[in-house]
């Protein structure tokens, strides 16, 4: 997959523009705040319909105006696809090849991206929901079914909290409905958790051997924290009565795969608390470049990558070593400040962008 041309309407400090003619390796350069990362953000809104800057959809509209527009056009496989996302007060529309699409889960992961950003850098730091916000984005590129799965069980966990709250207020006290949803709640996540265990196996198979290029000491690992580890379901549905009581006090299902986390493990110890940012910074990255090879070794797909202002997050060596890893197979878009961050031999087969020279 390859992306050839953007058209951004009224998005972020772009009015009207249109970037084309990328290649296989694409620089973008820039002073700060002049619209490097909009361009990476709207790539990545192409492929999976949000933003990874905001939640807030109006703050990507420029001042004054109604709407934005992005237009993505690509190659899969020599088959063009023309993208359309425009987003109004009322809501989400895209459009694949002019044909307006019903459900946005039509639209996504039409290509996938992987994105590699200072904001990345801070997973291991960050809530739990965050980790299970990266699995979720990840596994729902790989494999629509998750996706499916994982919308199934969200309702199903609504649907439980919301009559958890009316038992608690004496407003039902049927608990054979409650039996039902928790029946149901256990189908879904242990399809889930199934997903996302074997997803983290294939992290680790890569992970330790990636992160050694860039430092030598010490093992690296993702452990997955589940509470369907014991993923039986009779085991998991006596639990989860236990449990009730709690859940029914306090009006929130308290047990399920809606709670899972990661611990990113350095020597067998959690790395939030024992290593330091600058080493965190590693265990992302090569996360991140495990990624690529699952993407491509075990599912056959180029990803898209997008590495965000990175370079002036890391020395020199770290620089190179990442040069060296890259798949020259897969599409590659760069933010940088300065060309001085970049390997000769990379700029020699970029295109290059310099905003401050084309402008908005």
């Amino acid at each position: 997959m390859n992306i050839t041309k953007i058209e951004l309407l009224n998005f972020r400090n772009y009015k009207k523009k249109i970037f084309d003619n990328f290649s296989n390796l694409n620089i973008i350069i820039g002073n700060n705040g002049i619209g490097k990362t909009s361009i990476i953000e709207a790539i990545y809104i192409g492929s999976l319909a949000k933003s990874f800057k905001t939640n807030n959809e109006w703050s990507i509209i420029k001042k004054d105006e109604s709407f934005f527009k992005i237009k993505i056009f690509c190659y899969d496989y020599g088959i063009k696809k023309n993208l359309e996302l425009l987003y109004d007060k009322s809501g989400t529309k895209t459009k694949i090849n002019s044909y307006p699409q019903k459900r946005l889960s039509e639209f996504i992961s039409q290509y996938r991206i992987i994105i590699l950003s200072p904001d990345e850098l801070k997973l291991i730091r960050s809530t739990p929901s965050v980790r299970r916000n990266y699995l979720n984005i990840e596994l729902s590129q790989l494999d629509k079914q998750y996706l499916k799965n994982l919308n199934n069980y969200n309702n199903l966990i609504k649907n439980k909290n919301e009559y958890l709250k009316r038992i608690n207020t004496n407003m039902s006290s049927d608990i054979e409905y409650l039996n039902i949803l928790d029946e149901k709640i256990i189908e879904e996540g242990i399809k889930i958790y199934n997903f996302r265990k074997s997803y983290i196996n294939k992290i680790n198979c890569y992970i330790n051997d990636i992160y050694k290029k860039y430092e030598k000491k010490g093992k690296i690992k993702l452990q997955y924290i589940s509470d369907f580890e014991n993923n039986n379901k009779e085991n998991l549905l006596k639990i989860i009565k236990k449990n009730r009581t709690k859940e029914i006090k306090i009006g929130i299902a308290t047990f399920g795969i809606h709670r899972d986390d990661i611990t990113f493990l350095y020597n067998n110890y959690d790395s939030r608390e024992y290593c330091s940012q600058g080493i965190q910074k590693l265990i992302i990255l090569a996360m991140k470049l495990s990624e690529i090879k699952i993407f491509i070794n075990d599912y056959d797909i180029k990803p898209i990558l997008l590495l965000d202002d990175l370079f002036s997050e890391l020395d020199e060596k770290n620089k190179n070593n990442i040069f060296k890893s890259l798949n020259n197979e897969i599409q590659i878009f760069i933010t940088t400040t300065d060309l001085k961050n970049i390997n000769k031999n990379m700029l020699n087969k970029a295109k290059i962008y310099n905003l401050d020279e084309i402008g908005r």
